[in-house]
């Protein structure tokens, strides 16, 4: 006698089985998460070291067709007063025609980059559409600089005068569209080039140096640094943009603000720089803080070796 349904094939899952089955697949998910997420990362952290790579070979490039290098900040002629005439460009729109963005470049009046400038800072900045452009290369894809809204707006130049150990900020107030930003910003060393500091950067305010003035070495001084201009976590105050931005070194690197550098990378653990030979180099937040200005001046005979930063 044949028993009812003998000889079926079953087709389905018990639930019991779909249960253990949903389970197996958590797991794994749980278990590659962190591995994809590294994996990201590192394709991050290795995309902004190029990107700080490409800077510092424009810069290079940059030296060569001109015999100079570009200035921190392009001010007035008295360039340590707490006034801000002058169109107030910085580095990296000087290196723009060696980043590939000679188009950009070319919708700023000449004017803008003689020295003393010729065009004032808000017609150079809001009577263009150069200012407004969005560069890739400028921008970290660790950090989200490109699509945050800060509270107080975009950061434009930091000017170091004396009397100010904190410098002066330049903040456009209100809303930081639809400017272009930046991750990274040129060394203008300890407070840039003002009378009786020292650790003077390479980039300082209205001056051209060549590779030949970097005394202590292309290899051990700083060029361009990460920013994140704010803390690594919870609100910004402002965002860093492209067209005016160089950062002095006197807060060192323990605290990411706006007026220091800082990085997503590992929680800001470690910050990258790419140094005047072109070199990229990560620092850690912990450094030494008399290691750090070492690198940043040009000319202060500090000794220092990769193993300390």
């Amino acid at each position: 006698m044949v028993r009812p349904g003998a000889g079926r094939t079953r087709t389905g899952f018990t639930l019991i089985e779909l249960l253990v089955v949903i389970a197996i697949i958590a797991i794994l998910i749980g278990l590659l998460l962190p591995a994809v997420q590294k994996v990201r990362e590192a394709a991050a952290r290795m995309s902004c070291t190029n990107n700080l790579k490409q800077i510092g070979l424009a810069a290079a490039n940059y030296e060569s067709a001109n015999g100079v290098l570009p200035p921190g900040l392009n001010k007035d002629a008295n360039i340590h007063d707490a006034s801000f005439p002058g169109s107030v460009v910085g580095t990296l729109a000087y290196l723009l025609p060696y980043v590939e963005q000679d188009n950009t470049f070319k919708l700023f009046q000449p004017g803008v980059f003689t020295d003393p400038s010729t065009v004032s800072y808000s017609t150079a900045f809001f009577g263009t559409n150069a200012a407004q452009t969005r560069i890739k290369n400028f921008l970290c894809p660790s950090d989200n600089m490109d699509s945050t809204t800060p509270t107080g707006g975009p950061f434009i130049a930091l000017v170091c005068y004396p009397g100010s150990m904190t410098g002066t900020y330049w903040g456009y107030g209100g809303s930081a569209d639809p400017f272009g930003r930046s991750n990274y910003a040129s060394c203008a060393g300890y407070l840039s080039d003002v009378p009786g500091y020292p650790y003077q950067g390479v980039y300082t305010q209205n001056k051209k140096q060549t590779t030949v003035t970097i005394s202590d070495g292309s290899s051990n001084t700083l060029a361009f640094g990460e920013t994140i201009c704010g803390p690594v976590t919870g609100t910004r105050s402002y965002v860093s943009l492209w067209y005016s931005f160089n950062l002095p070194t006197a807060w060192g690197l323990t605290s990411p603000n706006w007026y220091t550098y800082g990085s997503k990378h590992n929680n800001s653990a470690i910050i990258n720089f790419v140094f005047c030979d072109g070199s990229v180099r990560g620092i850690r937040n912990s450094v030494s803080n008399t290691i750090f200005q070492y690198a940043a001046g040009k000319d202060d005979g500090g000794v220092f070796s990769a193993n300390d930063l």
